[in-house]
């Protein structure tokens, strides 16, 4: 589909039951052995680069620059080493954090428990709020694209002749990208402890906060659970900072959980941020629309394997969001996109481009009867 195309509505004969008696059962289920095989692979994927890191690498770095022996030389060797180890454990990382995020879904085990005991520790050690995140996130899924229920990514509205006078006033180059650095570096700790890009509430929101207008009174003792474990990564990383130093800890592990937020920022905002996606009321909103609502976005077979097809299977994960992540792409491949058709978006463009693009074009939405979409 063209990306200058916009969304229609889906009709409300397609629903999620049309859709799923379409799906064979077999991948609905989840296998939490399958599960715990991908993790393996993503902590054996850590190990890995950490011990190719410390035992090969920088030796072998030391060795080149004092035979060189020249400043400048070291510093430039150093500074590219360390970057590619921090872009490539940050990639290991987040494929953590994508488990963790299968786990707040039930779609890691069939067990509640095992999801649980797995996405605590998981998401806990990436500095993640577990059930706080997991029940926002859950009601972001129930709510994709309503305009009043959404919880993330709520665009401004506007009328049309307040979209004229902002048109006059557009963002410069320069000021686009100082917003799209600060979305990747400071959005995703901005949302949880602030709710920047989320509804607006009467008062203070977060995802610390039992009592915050996120939660129903019944889900505050696992917010308190959740408080618990971040405390105690919290905890770990400054004791192992007194132990190993406050700089190694921020080599090996710092600057890598930099780039996991950077990467769940940048899948998320991409799948949720496309000009051709509608936004509904609550009169023309249904599940479905708002699942179609979303954009597979093609990072590449490299990344695309290395982050579990998260960004690349989106679409069928806001329609069944139980179903395995390793079923998801071949779902999507064979069933989704036939069944859905004209209504299915995806994009291959190059990853910049879509991300200059969406952040130039998706800043506000233009009110009207029912559907609104991002002013062009």
């Amino acid at each position: 589909m063209s990306k200058s195309i916009r969304q229609q509505p889906a009709p409300e004969s397609l629903t999620v039951g049309a859709i799923r008696e379409k799906i064979p059962a077999h991948y609905f289920k989840q296998n939490t052995l399958m599960s715990f095989g991908y993790l393996c692979r993503d902590f054996l994927q850590i190990a890995v680069t950490g011990a190719a890191m410390y035992h090969l690498v920088l030796p072998g770095l030391k060795a080149l620059t004092e035979s060189v022996s020249n400043e400048l030389f070291t510093f430039v060797a150093y500074f590219l080493t360390w970057n590619l180890y921090w872009f490539v454990q940050g990639l290991n990382f987040t494929g953590v954090w994508v488990l963790a995020h299968e786990c707040g879904h039930r779609a890691f085990s069939p067990y509640v428990w095992v999801n649980d005991a797995f996405g605590l520790v998981l998401h806990s050690a990436l500095l993640v709020p577990y059930h706080s995140w997991r029940i926002s996130h859950g009601n972001h899924h129930k709510h994709t694209n309503h305009l009043e229920a959404d919880t993330v990514f709520i665009p401004t509205k506007l009328t049309s002749a307040q979209a004229a006078a902002r048109e006059a006033f557009s963002e410069s180059p320069l000021a686009s990208v100082y917003g799209i650095i600060m979305m990747l570096t400071v959005g995703w700790p901005g949302y949880l402890l602030f709710n920047v890009t989320g509804q607006k509430y009467e008062r203070r929101a977060n995802h610390f906060e039992p009592h915050s207008p996120l939660f129903r009174v019944t889900e505050r003792p696992d917010i308190v659970i959740s408080d618990l474990f971040i405390a105690v990564a919290l905890g770990a990383i400054v004791y192992a900072s007194t132990v190993f130093g406050f700089m190694n800890v921020l080599f090996w592990y710092g600057v890598p959980y930099l780039w996991t937020n950077a990467w769940l920022v940048f899948i998320t905002y991409l799948q949720h941020s496309d000009i051709r996606l509608p936004h509904y009321t609550p009169d023309h909103w249904n599940f479905v629309r708002g699942a179609l609502s979303t954009v597979d976005r093609n990072f590449g077979a490299p990344l695309n394997w290395w982050l579990h097809h998260i960004n690349d299977s989106h679409v069928v994960h806001h329609l069944f969001s139980t179903m395995p992540f390793y079923n998801a792409i071949e779902v999507t491949r064979k069933y989704i996109k036939p069944i859905t058709g004209e209504h299915y978006l995806e994009d291959h463009r190059p990853l910049a481009v879509s991300l200059w693009e969406s952040w130039r074009n998706c800043r506000y939405i233009v009110k009207s009867e029912g559907v609104a979409y991002f002013k062009k």
